[in-house]
């Protein structure tokens, strides 16, 4: 048996329509984030790589502070590299695709809909005729050839309304897959992708705090907000 027939309406196919958008979004800007920390840090790094080792005159040349920032610097792009960012965008994508399906689904649903509601307006349209038909002959009629108008009207009828019937179970089907999908879909996408982007942020704040606290048991705090983005 299918769930009671309560079919999508208007209003949740744009809800499920801006929610793809707005993940698409959030997947965007995830991955841009991180793309610009790991460009800063390793652009940084380069750039303390070439002024304190290669345009001196010599290693001796460097101070303690020179080389003290300059590993700073290499753990910070040390921790960024080793980010799990793959496994939290994966997520993301992953979610998303759990929610372009649910699209999918609702638009087929509502082209059955669209299908069923213009069966059901032809049939409409030729139980009118037949009534037209029963009033000027009766039920019954033959006409000069020996053919009942009546009769293969109301035929006709009975074979439209019953494609408009398969017409109407195949659209409370849909329905019912589409509730269907969206719970489970959800259910299970959902915490999914809380979870690798809650895992993703835990290790990448544990990173950081990592290298802020060397930095500080070295003095170094006040360098590390200066090279801050």
């Amino acid at each position: 048996m299918f769930p009671s027939f309560n079919p999508t309406s208007e209003i949740h196919r744009q809800s499920t329509l801006q929610l793809e958008v707005e993940v698409q979004q959030w997947h965007l800007s995830f991955c841009n984030l991180v793309k610009a920390q790991r460009d800063y840090i390793q652009s940084l790094t380069g750039w303390l790589r070439l002024s304190l080792f290669q345009f001196c005159n010599g290693p001796l040349l460097k101070t303690k502070q020179d080389s003290a920032i300059y590993s700073l610097c290499e753990e910070w792009q040390l921790a960024v590299d080793n980010a799990p960012d793959k496994v939290a965008s994966e997520g993301i994508k992953a979610f998303l695709t759990v929610i372009h399906a649910i699209v999918v689904q609702q638009a087929e649903e509502q082209k059955q809909k669209k299908r069923s509601e213009s069966v059901f307006k032809e049939l409409e349209k030729k139980v009118v005729e037949l009534r037209s038909l029963e009033c000027k002959y009766g039920p019954y009629a033959s006409s000069s050839g020996g053919k009942d108008p009546v009769t293969e009207k109301r035929a006709k009828v009975e074979i439209l309304r019953a494609k408009a019937e398969d017409e109407r179970a195949k659209h409370e089907k849909l329905v019912s897959v589409t509730r269907a999908m969206t719970l489970n879909n959800l259910q299970m996408g959902l915490p999914h992708v809380f979870q690798a982007v809650t895992g993703f942020a835990n290790v990448w704040t544990h990173a950081f705090e990592t290298v802020y606290s060397q930095a500080k048991s070295t003095d170094e705090v006040h360098d590390v907000k200066r090279l801050l983005p």
